[in-house]
């Protein structure tokens, strides 16, 4: 995703009152609402928590918006913190994706921040007891409730669950929004250094509606409410943490899950540290945990333990990025929600199997040499990729032999030496020794019609062609059309994510080797006041490499240089090396090959030299200069050094590459 967004960037947008409505560009759900008045926007889709504000609305101060929501008591997302100027930011440790993060100007909250839940609160709420002759019924309804979960009476009393008759919000049996209802509940009650600060209410009244499994019970009533004096609630059970409690150096694993009836079948399940998020997939994870960092630092591992729905995953998605490598993740079999619904199906043994397999996220980014075992012992018995000749000569071979891995190339050199020409060749052999596919990109050739009959020409080693008849051009034209193709951008503009999507629909199509990019300089790339344009192409070229890596193909990029110092003293220009590339040292950092093309014409000589100035793998060919002579049909035939340049100028035959590549083709 980007890092700032402006209206443009939702065109699609539709008028909504005092908002805009239009689709998340993180969940992809119509569910992001855009103020028209200050630039917030927020993401009401759950578990999902994408927000920030326009940059079109930006301040050049640092500011926290009072203005938002004015007379509302509070912004229209129902919080009071300042906002963000971008998706998931956050200060200090406070890394996640949508998970809220702390402006700079707020000052943390601590755990003695919490107000204590009020005596008439907590005076309604009875503890759960295990009296065998109690006929109370909020004590029977919550330990029948309790008991279909799996939780045993001595787990939720040494939980300090509560019961009580309250009225609770949710759906209606019928489906239908519940005003209210009075049922009878289960109390969670939520403890900070020893005292509740926050209580919800679950309700545990079976439920009327039949069991669409008939050997199964009905189940029960699921509606909600809490009493919360501070807003965010802390997580559930956060008390277990409390460093005045635990009297072990360092918790070896704390888990944590999403809801409350969790905590507690982990509990069960014989695990001392358990906690939720307060707000189930939709919490706001900076607010939630800041008080309670330095707790939760003495965990060595984080185990997560989701649901497996969409806001589930989510949740577990913000808290990997929060918690960051001390994740480890559970796997639940597929026919279990979350859980609880594990220890109700399979057992408590099932429970433990899951907690204690959890494991690190898998990532392509960590490469244990084990995995890669076959593929060293390849290596060390010289089985592997050693590249091609890419069909120039030898001389070529000797400082330009890609292989099939794919990465950047940058072709580089003064206006009008030949560059795009030169490409032309090297592109014409790559299709037809090789048997490469080819994509190009030519912003300076607007007629792709006359591109493509140039490309004939290469292949038949012709400059006329007019004699030619459509039956002795037709296999040349066959045999491109099955290895090449243009991209002519049109519909959108040329940013390299668009050009990245175009050349996705090819690459998925037919077997692309080789991505032309000619030239840079028509790109689009964003620079401004939050982008150099040093950045802009690190960041180009970032996108362009990876692309090429992962998908096992070369993008060759043609780039202009800078404008060339002038000799002191001489009326000659400076030497073309990596560094001379207009616009930022990145181009010598990070492309695989760098070269570049001259063209020399004096009396006595007219030839080009190729210059390779970059070579990553110098395993498979070294930096160094070849001279070609340039044929009247546009093909360039290596030479090994001026002499024979000046040599053939004088009359002495050398060898030239006549024949039609046609016969390549048919055979």
């Amino acid at each position: 995703m980007k890092a700032f967004y402006s209206l443009s960037d939702f065109p699609e947008r539709k008028s909504a009152g005092k908002n805009f409505v239009t689709v998340c560009p993180k969940c992809g759900k119509k569910h992001l609402s855009i103020s028209k008045a200050t630039g917030l926007y927020h993401c009401f889709y759950g578990g999902c928590d994408f927000h920030g504000k326009l940059k079109d609305f930006w301040e050049e101060r640092p500011y926290t918006d009072s203005t938002f929501g004015a007379g509302t008591g509070g912004n229209a997302f129902g919080t009071n913190k300042p906002v963000c100027r971008a998706s998931g930011c956050a200060s200090g440790n406070s890394g996640a994706e949508g998970g809220g993060g702390k402006s700079s100007s707020e000052v943390p909250m601590i755990p003695e921040d919490y107000k204590h839940l009020t005596p008439e609160v907590f005076a309604r709420i009875k503890p759960l007891t295990d009296d065998p002759e109690t006929t109370d019924q909020d004590q029977l309804s919550a330990r029948r409730y309790l008991a279909d979960q799996g939780i045993s009476l001595a787990t939720a009393i040494g939980a300090r669950i509560g019961c009580l008759t309250h009225r609770c919000f949710g759906k209606e049996e019928d489906g239908k929004k519940s005003v209210g209802t009075i049922y009878h509940c289960i109390a969670y009650l939520n403890y900070v250094n020893g005292q509740p600060v926050n209580a919800k209410y679950r309700s545990c009244d079976a439920s009327r509606v039949p069991a669409a499994d008939e050997n199964k019970a009905a189940g029960y009533t699921k509606c909600w409410s809490q009493d919360s004096p501070t807003t965010p609630c802390p997580p559930y059970n956060i008390d277990c943490l409390n460093p005045l409690r635990v009297s072990e150096d360092s918790i070896p694993r704390l888990i944590i899950t999403e809801g409350e009836k969790d905590v507690l079948t982990l509990t069960e399940a014989g695990y001392p540290y358990v906690i939720s998020v307060p707000n189930g997939a939709a919490s706001d994870l900076g607010k939630s945990f800041e008080a309670f960092e330095s707790w939760i630092d003495q965990a060595h591992d984080i185990v997560l333990c989701g649901d497996c729905d969409l806001p589930g995953r989510t949740l577990v998605k913000h808290l990997t990025d929060y918690f960051g490598a001390r994740c480890l993740l559970t796997t639940l079999p597929a026919d279990c929600k979350d859980i609880s619904d594990v220890l109700t199906t399979y057992g408590v043994e099932v429970v433990r199997e899951i907690i204690d397999s959890a494991r690190p996220q898998q990532t392509t980014d960590i490469i244990t040499v084990n995995e890669r075992a076959d593929e060293i012992m390849n290596v060390l018995h010289g089985e592997y990729d050693h590249g091609y000749d890419v069909g120039f000569g030898p001389l070529t071979d000797h400082v330009f032999h890609p292989t099939d891995q794919g990465g950047l190339v940058i072709e580089t050199g003064m206006p009008n030496s030949g560059k795009t020409d030169f490409l032309n060749d090297l592109t014409c052999r790559l299709m037809a020794k090789t048997g490469r596919y080819v994509c190009y990109l030519s912003f300076e050739v607007p007629d792709k019609n006359k591109h493509i009959a140039r490309l004939i020409q290469l292949m038949l080693g012709k400059v006329n062609t007019a004699n030619y008849t459509r039956e002795q051009l037709q296999p040349i034209v066959s045999f491109l059309n099955g290895h090449m193709v243009h991209l002519d951008l049109h519909e959108v503009p040329p940013t390299p994510a668009n050009i990245l999507s175009r050349a996705d629909m090819v690459r998925r199509t037919v077997p692309l080797k080789y991505l032309i990019v000619d030239p840079y300089l028509f790109m689009e790339v964003e620079t401004g006041r939050y982008n150099t344009e040093t950045q802009a192409i690190r960041s180009m070229l970032t996108q362009m490499q990876a692309w090429g890596r992962i998908n096992r193909i070369w993008v060759v990029i043609v780039a202009h240089p800078r404008s060339l110092k002038k000799l002191s003293g001489k009326n000659e220009l400076e030497e073309i090396d990596m560094y001379t590339i207009s616009g930022s040292a990145n181009w010598a950092n990070l492309a695989d090959f760098i070269f570049s093309i001259t063209r020399v014409q004096q009396p006595d000589r007219n030839y080009t030299r190729l210059d390779m100035l970059k070579v990553r793998d110098q395993e498979l060919c070294q930096t160094g200069s070849v001279l070609y002579v340039r044929q009247p049909c546009g093909r360039y035939d290596e030479r090994e050094s001026e002499e024979q340049v000046m040599a053939e100028s004088q009359g002495r035959v050398m060898t030239k590459d006549r024949e039609p590549w046609v016969g390549l083709i048919d055979n």
